[in-house]
């Protein structure tokens, strides 16, 4: 329906097309009756279909193409459940969507050009916030849920492992979509926790420090957590061989440091 000079480069589309893997991820979400339900570019409409087949109380779909809205209107507006959401999801207040106090759960075939903004403002957003499931680069799927001492181990992995649980439940092949990727997909579980699995003392220190260490992966965690102190010996007793890199710390660990840092 879409051809491939309709659709914009600039907005990283491509369109699910194959009608299972789309089953598969809403089927997969477990939907109840009362269940608010938010999909990130809905595009087409492949995955609201299914999501209007299922015993939803709400779907709001987030959509910045403006070309896309009078389709979606026409195919699935006489559903009072459905709510077209003409904007930008990157710069939504994610408050006005909560009623009555329920928590969102997030789907959708997320754009590959800002898959990060996305994935990181949901994390800031998480207390409004059941789950998601999202089609992403299977490379960014696979960053998330790394172990420590891994290539692909860093910043996401440790932030989304803090304060979620994370999976990769299947993946996409490229030639689902359309136009086709570069690139396969994976599709992605995350579920927020109550609670960061370790406590964290102060979390704009946490986050400074992962980010710090892990933009100088190369050096050793003496050298860069050097700014965070005033003087060099404080960080002779921090509990931790700081000879290390930071890829071969654990979540714990990084909360050690900084919960060290903070005291």
């Amino acid at each position: 329906m879409f051809s491939s000079i309709w659709l914009k480069k600039s907005f990283s589309q491509h369109l699910l097309k194959d009608v299972s893997f789309a089953k598969r991820i809403v089927d997969s979400m477990n939907i109840g009756e009362y269940d608010s339900i938010l999909e990130i570019g809905p595009g087409g409409g492949a995955l609201t279909e299914w999501l209007i087949k299922s015993p939803v109380e709400r779907i709001m779909a987030v959509e910045l193409d403006k070309r896309f809205y009078p389709f979606l209107t026409a195919r699935f507006g006489q559903d009072d459940r459905f709510h077209l959401i003409e904007n930008d999801f990157l710069k939504m207040d994610l408050h006005v969507l909560i009623s009555t106090g329920k928590k969102l759960r997030i789907v959708g075939n997320l754009p590959y050009a800002i898959t990060t903004p996305i994935l990181f403002r949901i994390l800031d957003n998480r207390s409004l916030i059941d789950d998601l499931i999202v089609t992403v680069q299977k490379e960014v799927a696979e960053r998330i849920v790394s172990c420590p001492g891994t290539k692909v181990y860093g910043i996401p992995s440790v932030f989304f492992q803090l304060y979620s649980n994370s999976e990769i439940l299947f993946n996409i092949p490229r030639n689902a979509f359309f136009p086709v990727p570069k690139v396969d997909s994976a599709v992605l579980k995350i579920s927020f926790r109550e609670e960061p699995l370790f406590p964290v003392h102060d979390t704009l220190l946490f986050q400074q420090v992962v980010k710090t260490v892990f933009q100088q992966r190369r050096k050793m965690l003496k050298n860069t957590l050097k700014r965070f102190v005033q003087k060099d010996d404080v960080l002779d007793r921090v509990p931790l061989d700081l000879s290390r890199r930071p890829e071969t710390l654990t979540v714990f660990e990084f909360v050690q440091v900084s919960n060290f840092l903070a005291s």
